[in-house]
C-alpha cells in the first residue's frame, strides 16, 4: 500500500467516522472523485486503520455484476445470513427471497429489504462496531444500491460506519444522493511529486519529475502507471522520456500492452477473468480444462500484479479488467462465454448460463431469447426488478419475432419501472411502442406509460394516459380496460383540482359510461365502483348513494387474493370519505394497511396510512392520527422523499398556528409540483382549523366553500361551513348548507352525520328555544361516534349557546366539558377558544392546560418526537422501529434522549407528561 499524501482533511474526515462508530453512533459518506484519483486508496487506509476495532466488510463492485439483482448485498451480508432467525418475520421473509432460503412466489417490496439488511448488520454491529466499505459503487446493481443507500439514511446509533467510492461523472446510483459527500481531487504538485519519489525508489531527476506530475495533473493513478511504462534511465534523465508522456486516456492502453507480454494460456486466464462476473476462482479453473489453461498460467499475471487469486478473483484495478475484455477479438469473447455458459451449466446456475449464452449470441437466437426470459421470471422473484428489466431487454434483442420481442420489451420497461428507473423504462417502452400491429399491446403501452408519468410526480399526464389506455383496450379486452378505469378513477381523485381538463374526475366517469360491463361477463367489485363513481360524477350524489354503498361493501367482502384489491380499496376509501361514511373509510383503510403489510407492499401501505391517519384526526384521536401520518412521513423519508400534508394538519389542530403556516407554503408548492390537488382539499381543511378555532368565521366560510362539491373529502367539515355562516350572519347560506348536509345524512344516516346534522339545525335556530333540544341530540348522537371529536364540538356551541342566553352555570358545565375534552385530545386552539368563553360565563381562573414551551435544549427532534409518541402509545422498541424504518438500536437512543430531555424515567411517565406534542 502506498503511503497517502496531501489527503490530512480527508483521512481527518475519514477517521471522525471511525472514532463515531467507536462510541455507538453511525454514519455514511460518499467519496466521489474521477478514476484513479486516489478513492480505493483513502479506501485502503480506512480499512487498515480500523482493523484492531472494527468487522470490516468490503465490496469492490465490477460493471459487469450491475445486472445480477441483489448481487453486492448478498455479498456482503453473506457471513452474517445466520443472523436471519432474529429479525421481524416480514424483514426475515424479504431477505429469504431475494437469498432463495424460501418461497419465491412473491417478489419482496426493496424497501422490507433495506429495512432488514439495517436489521442484520445492526446486529452484527451489536457485537462490534462494523465498517462497510463499498469502492466503485458506481457498478452497484440497483437492487442493491437502493438497499444500501437506504441504510445509509436510517441508521444513527448503531456502530455502523458506511463509505461508498463513486466514480465522479457518472449518473448512477441515485440512491446515494443526498448523503454526505467528499469530493476527491487530484494531488497538489508538492505532494504528487513526493508520492512519485516514493513509487520510483531511486534515481529520479527533476526536471523529469516535474514533467510527470505536470502530465498527470496530480493524477496518483496516472502518475503510478506513468511510472511502471517509463525505463530508469528515463527517471534518472539518462535517456530522453517520450512525448507525450504515456498516460491520461492511455491508461487503459498501457494495461493492454501490459497483458502482451505474458504467455498466451495467461492471457486467456485474464479474458476468462474479466468475463466472468462471479469472482469465483472455481469458475476460473473450470473454464481453463476447456480452454487449455491450468493453475500455472496465473503466474505470470500475479507476478505482474494484474490480478490476485485467492478466495475472489480480483484484478489489480476495475481497469485492467474492462481493458482485458475489450481488447480482445470478438469471436474470442464469444468463444469464452460459451464455455462459462457450460460451467454455468454444470454448475447449477441456470441464470447465469443464459447470462453467458447471450453474450456469446452474434445474432437474434430465439431458444437463448427463452433462457433469458425465464431467468428474468426467477429474478423477478427475488425482488431484482432492475436486473430483470436489463435481462428481458436482452432477450428482446435477440428475438426474432417481432410480437415476442414487443412484448418482452413491454415487460422490461414496466419492471424498470417498479425499480424506480422511469428514465430506463421509458427508452424500453419507446422500443416496445414501436411495434403496433397489435391493439392490446398499444393499451398496455399506454398503461406502463401512465405508471412512468406517475413515477415522475406528472400526476395529469398519468390519469391521461390511462384513458387513452381504456380506449385503446375495451375493443379487444374489456375486463382489462374497465381494471385500468379503475385505476384512472384513482389517480383523477389524486390530482383532483389540478387535473386537466381531458383527465379530471368527470372525464374518467364519461368513458366508464362509454365502456359498460358486457352482460354477460362476470362482475367484481371494481365494475360496481366504477359504475357507482360514473352515475356520482354526471347524475349527482343523490342518485349515486344506493351504488356507492353497495361498491363498498362488494369491496369489503373481496377476496385477499383478488390482483385488483388494493385498486378498489383505495377508490373505495375515496367513495367512504364523500359519503361522509367514517365507520366504512375506517374498516376499509384498516384493511388495506392490514393487507399492504402482510404483502409487503408498500405504495398500498402509504395510502392506507394516509386514510387511517384522517379518519382518526377527524374523530378527535389526534396522538393516534400523529403516529400514523408520522409513519407515513418515515416511509417518505426512506424513499428520499418528503410528505407535509399531515404534519399541517396536525399542527392545525394542535393550534401550532406559526408551524401551520410554514407547512401551509411547503404543502401548496408540493401539491402544484407534482398535480396533487386532494393535497389543496385538505390544505384548506387544515386552513379552517386554525381559522375557526380563532373565531375567524369568515376565513373559515371562505377556506370551507369547496366542501360542498359532490366528490368534495371534506364531508366532515359541513357543519363547520354552517357554524361560520351563521357566525358571519349569511342565514341564506347557512340555510342552504344545512339543507346539503340534511340530503347528505339520509344517504348516510350514522351516528357522526346526523350529530352534525343536528347541530347544524341547533345553528340556523339560533334565537329559537328549539335549538336547545337540537343540541342535546347532537351530543347524544355524538356520544356514539368513535373519538371525542364531534362530541367536544358538540359540547362547546351548545356552551356557546347556554351562554348567550345567560344559564351561565349550565354554560360553565359544557363549556368545562368541552374545554377538558379538547385538552385532552390536544387540541390546543379549539380548548383555548373554550376556556375563553368559560371566562366570559364568569370563570376567569379556569384555564385550558397550556404545555410549557421547550427551550432549545429541551426541545425534541423531529425523530425525537415520532419515537416519543409511539413510545407513549405503548409500542415496544422493535415495534416503533419497524414502523420508522429504524433500527432498534437508534430508537432506543432517541429514547434515552427524550426521557433526559424531557425529565420522564418511564414510558408511562411519559404519556402522563404529554409534553412531547409541543416539542
Amino acid at each position: 500500500m502506498h503511503q497517502l499524501f496531501g489527503r490530512d482533511e480527508e483521512r481527518s474526515r475519514l477517521q471522525f467516522l471511525l472514532k463515531r462508530g467507536r462510541t455507538g453512533m453511525s454514519g455514511a459518506i460518499v467519496l466521489r472523485g474521477a478514476p484513479g484519483v486516489g478513492k480505493s486508496a483513502l479506501l485502503n487506509h480506512v480499512q487498515a486503520e480500523a482493523e484492531s476495532s472494527h468487522q470490516i466488510l468490503r465490496f469492490d463492485a465490477v460493471d459487469s455484476e450491475a445486472e445480477l439483482g441483489y448481487a453486492a448485498l448478498h455479498r456482503l451480508l453473506a457471513p452474517h445470513l445466520f443472523r436471519l432467525p432474529g429479525l421481524p418475520p416480514p424483514q426475515r421473509n424479504a431477505l429469504g427471497r431475494i437469498f432463495g432460503l424460501q418461497d419465491r412466489s412473491a417478489p419482496p417490496d426493496r424497501l422490507l429489504v433495506g429495512v432488514a439488511a439495517l436489521g442484520l448488520l445492526t446486529e452484527a454491529a451489536a457485537e462490534q462496531p462494523l465498517l462497510c466499505l463499498v469502492d466503485d459503487a458506481q457498478w452497484l446493481d440497483e437492487e442493491s444500491a437502493v438497499a444500501l443507500g437506504f441504510v445509509a439514511r436510517r441508521m444513527y446509533a448503531e456502530s455502523l460506519t458506511m463509505i461508498f467510492a463513486v466514480r465522479e461523472g457518472t449518473d448512477s446510483v441515485p440512491s446515494l444522493r443526498g448523503l454526505p459527500s467528499l469530493l476527491i481531487e487530484t494531488l497538489p504538485a508538492n505532494h504528487a511529486a513526493q508520492l512519485l519519489e516514493v513509487v520510483v525508489g531511486g534515481a529520479l531527476d527533476a526536471e523529469v519529475r516535474d514533467r510527470i506530475v505536470s502530465a498527470t495533473t496530480g493524477n496518483p493513478l496516472a502518475l503510478i502507471e506513468a511510472v511502471r511504462e517509463l525505463s530508469p534511465a528515463q527517471l534518472s534523465g539518462v535517456s530522453p522520456l517520450p512525448d507525450p508522456v504515456p498516460l491520461g486516456q492511455a491508461i487503459e492502453e498501457m494495461y493492454v500492452r501490459e497483458t502482451l507480454t505474458l504467455p498466451p494460456s495467461a492471457r486467456t486466464l485474464l479474458l476468462v477473468a474479466a468475463a466472468d462476473p462471479t469472482g469465483d476462482p472455481n469458475v476460473l479453473w473450470r473454464a481453463g480444462a476447456l480452454l487449455d489453461y491450468d493453475a500455472d498460467a496465473a503466474a505470470p499475471a500475479e507476478e505482474q500484479n494484474l490480478l490476485a487469486i485467492r478466495d475472489r478473483v480480483t484484478f489489480r484495478h476495475p481497469l485492467i479488467r474492462a481493458a482485458v475484455y475489450h481488447a480482445a477479438p470478438t469471436a474470442l469473447r464469444v468463444r469464452t462465454h460459451a464455455v462459462l455458459a457450460a460451467v454455468a451449466s454444470d454448475l447449477g446456475n441456470t441464470d447465469l448460463r443464459a447470462w453467458h449464452l447471450a453474450s456469446a449470441a452474434t445474432q437474434p437466437d430465439d431458444a437463448v431469447a427463452m433462457e433469458l426470459e425465464t431467468a428474468a421470471r426467477r429474478t423477478l422473484s427475488r425482488g431484482g426488478w432492475a436486473a430483470a428489466s436489463t435481462i428481458l431487454a436482452r432477450s428482446a434483442a435477440l428475438t426474432t419475432d417481432l410480437p415476442s420481442r414487443a412484448r418482452r420489451l413491454l415487460t422490461a420497461a414496466e419492471t424498470s419501472v417498479v425499480a424506480g428507473s422511469p428514465g430506463r423504462g421509458q427508452a424500453f417502452l419507446d422500443a416496445a411502442a414501436a411495434y403496433q400491429a397489435d391493439q392490446h399491446h398499444n393499451g398496455q403501452v399506454k398503461r406502463v406509460q401512465a405508471r412512468i408519468h406517475r413515477l415522475a410526480g406528472d400526476t395529469g399526464a398519468a390519469a391521461e394516459a390511462l384513458l387513452s389506455a381504456a380506449r385503446q383496450l375495451a375493443p379487444v379486452d374489456i375486463r382489462m380496460a374497465r381494471d385500468v378505469l379503475v385505476e384512472a378513477m384513482v389517480q383523477a381523485q389524486i390530482g383532483g383540482a389540478l387535473a386537466p381538463a381531458a383527465s379530471t374526475r368527470r372525464a374518467v366517469a364519461r368513458l366508464i359510461r362509454e365502456l359498460p360491463l358486457p352482460p354477460a361477463m362476470d362482475r367484481t367489485p371494481g365494475d360496481a365502483l366504477l359504475d357507482a363513481d360514473a352515475t356520482l360524477h354526471i347524475e349527482g350524489l343523490a342518485a349515486a348513494a344506493a351504488q356507492l354503498h353497495h361498491a363498498i361493501d362488494e369491496v369489503r367482502q373481496a377476496p385477499a387474493t383478488a390482483s385488483e384489491l388494493f385498486q378498489w380499496l383505495a377508490a373505495a376509501c375515496a367513495q367512504a370519505t364523500l359519503l361522509g361514511d367514517d365507520n366504512a373509510l375506517t374498516t376499509l383503510a384498516w384493511r388495506m394497511e392490514s393487507e399492504a403489510r402482510a404483502q409487503g407492499a408498500a405504495i398500498p401501505l402509504v395510502l392506507a396510512l394516509s386514510h387511517t391517519a384522517v379518519s382518526e384526526l377527524v374523530a378527535g384521536r389526534i396522538r393516534e392520527a400523529e403516529v400514523l401520518f408520522d409513519r407515513r412521513s418515515a416511509w417518505e423519508e426512506a424513499r428520499g422523499n418528503e410528505q407535509h400534508i399531515g404534519a399541517l394538519l396536525i399542527a392545525a389542530w394542535r393550534g401550532q398556528y406559526a408551524v401551520a403556516q410554514e407547512l401551509d407554503e411547503m404543502v401548496t408548492q408540493q401539491a402544484s409540483r407534482n398535480g396533487q390537488g386532494y393535497q389543496l382539499v385538505f390544505r384548506d381543511y387544515a386552513r379552517s382549523v386554525v381559522s375557526l378555532s380563532q373565531g375567524r368565521y369568515a376565513e373559515t366560510l371562505g377556506h370551507l366553500e369547496g366542501c360542498l362539491a359532490e366528490s368534495s373529502q371534506l364531508k366532515f367539515a359541513i357543519c363547520d361551513m354552517v357554524e361560520a355562516a351563521v357566525r358571519c350572519g349569511r342565514q341564506t347560506q347557512a340555510l342552504s348548507v344545512r339543507d346539503y348536509l340534511q340530503d347528505l345524512a339520509k344517504l348516510t344516516p350514522a351516528p357522526a352525520l346526523l350529530g352534525d346534522l343536528a347541530r347544524a339545525n341547533a345553528l340556523v335556530l339560533e334565537d329559537d328555544p328549539s335549538a336547545e333540544l337540537l343540541y342535546l341530540e347532537a351530543i347524544q348522537q355524538h356520544e356514539n361516534t368513535r373519538g371525542p371529536g364531534r362530541r367536544a364540538r358538540s359540547h362547546h356551541l351548545y356552551g356557546e349557546w347556554l351562554r348567550r342566553a345567560r344559564r351561565t352555570k349550565e354554560a360553565r358545565h359544557h363549556l368545562r366539558s368541552a374545554r377538558d375534552l379538547f385538552a385532552q385530545m390536544g387540541a390546543e386552539g379549539y380548548a383555548t377558544r373554550a376556556a375563553m368563553e368559560l371566562s366570559a360565563a364568569g370563570v376567569p381562573s379556569e384555564t385550558p392546560r397550556h404545555i410549557p414551551a421547550a427551550d432549545s435544549e429541551t426541545r425534541l427532534t423531529t425523530q425525537e418526537s415520532r419515537v416519543a409518541r409511539l413510545a407513549a402509545s405503548g409500542a415496544t422498541n422493535a415495534e416503533i422501529a419497524a414502523q420508522l424504518f429504524l433500527s432498534v438500536h437508534t430508537v432506543d437512543y432517541h429514547l434515552r434522549k427524550v426521557f433526559k430531555k424531557l425529565g420522564v424515567h418511564s414510558r408511562r411517565e411519559l404519556q402522563e407528561s404529554r409534553t412531547y406534542d409541543n416539542s
